[in-house]
């Protein structure tokens, strides 16, 4: 059986753990002139960050995409044989991300890019308490999870928003509420802190815009560590410039970069709006969740090896991704 690694990095990883995986798998991935059409051929197993439609029709033997993260907004769902499994490392990494999340709604709280940029002056700024205030956890998934299980002891009132929403959540996580996509305006209204974690599916896709901007408070804060298509980019711009909200924290941009298919790098910018010049604006290039280990977790590897081993063996895949929701 041969496996198309795109990822040179995670290739690597593979040599160094070849017990991971069956002895008569072979692992091949690109070099820089490689024509990734030419290479998926034969293969049945690609693992990937983003694959094109090209790709897909040239791989006439595939039977498992494997994305190496979570997102699936640069998969082809549309042009995927029914036949081709495709699956995920959701859930492998959700400790460091909502970490990350945390500590990006801490310092708006507590305006430390601010006091810090105005450094060693003692500019008047106050930061929020976040006892009592409500936050709005918007996807209860793993990293949902995770941002929630650490919130409630800081005395905060947490809101879960899912798509199915599961009273038992409330019992597990201590939340005020968890309810549906459909209450996600009432929820909006209240909230102090609005926290993004949802995949950006076709569902998702502008979830927030100016309706939804406009309903949170002028002194509430939003932080998008999911994707920038949840949130309509020029709404968005408009929110922090005539200060519809107080601030955001964002981890994900709209302009294409080097993770995504369509990348254009003739703009090199993050967003078509200067975003991440506004003041109560945090902007992190997409890489709040990387750790000392890596930039790929040692759980999201095995999951990895763990379907490749399924696939040569015949097993059932883990971590599949419904091709209609598209996550």
């Amino acid at each position: 059986m041969k496996v198309l690694v795109v990822n040179p990095s995670i290739k690597e990883w593979f040599e160094e753990h070849r017990d991971r995986i069956p002895e008569e798998v072979e692992i091949i991935s690109p070099t820089d002139d490689s024509d990734l059409c030419t290479l998926a051929a034969d293969v049945q197993v690609i693992v990937t960050t983003r694959l094109s439609e090209e790709v897909v029709y040239a791989a006439k033997q595939l039977k498992l995409i494997q994305k190496t993260g979570a997102g699936m907004d640069a998969i082809p769902f549309d042009v995927i044989p029914d036949d081709v499994v495709v699956a995920n490392t959701s859930g492998a990494n959700p400790v460091p991300m909502a970490e990350g999340t945390i500590a990006l709604m801490f310092a708006l709280a507590k305006q430390i890019v601010q006091k810090h940029s105005n450094f060693p002056d003692r500019h008047p700024l106050r930061g929020v308490e976040l006892r009592d205030k409500h936050v709005a956890i918007v996807g209860m998934g793993s990293i949902g999870k995770e941002i929630a299980r650490r919130l409630v002891p800081f005395g905060m009132k947490v809101h879960g928003i899912q798509r199915n929403p599961k009273q038992k959540m409330v019992e597990e996580f201590s939340l005020a509420s968890c309810v549906g996509s459909e209450h996600l305006m009432n929820i909006l209204k209240i909230s102090d802190f609005v926290l993004l974690t949802v995949p950006l599916t076709p569902e998702t896709r502008g979830m927030i815009g100016e309706s939804e901007l406009r309903a949170m408070k002028s002194t509430s804060y939003l932080v998008n560590i999911g994707r920038a298509g949840l949130i309509e980019e020029g709404a968005m711009y408009n929110a922090l410039k005539d200060k519809w909200i107080a601030g955001a924290a964002l981890d994900v941009w709209w302009v294409p970069h080097w993770w995504d298919p369509s990348w254009n790098p003739e703009l090199r910018v993050p967003s078509r709006y200067p975003i991440w010049e506004f003041d109560n604006v945090i902007a992190i290039p997409h890489n709040i969740g990387f750790v000392e280990r890596t930039s790929y977790s040692s759980q999201a590897l095995e999951i990895i090896a763990k379907n490749i081993s399924n696939v040569f063996y015949g097993k059932e895949i883990i971590n599949t991704v419904d091709k209609i929701a598209q996550y």
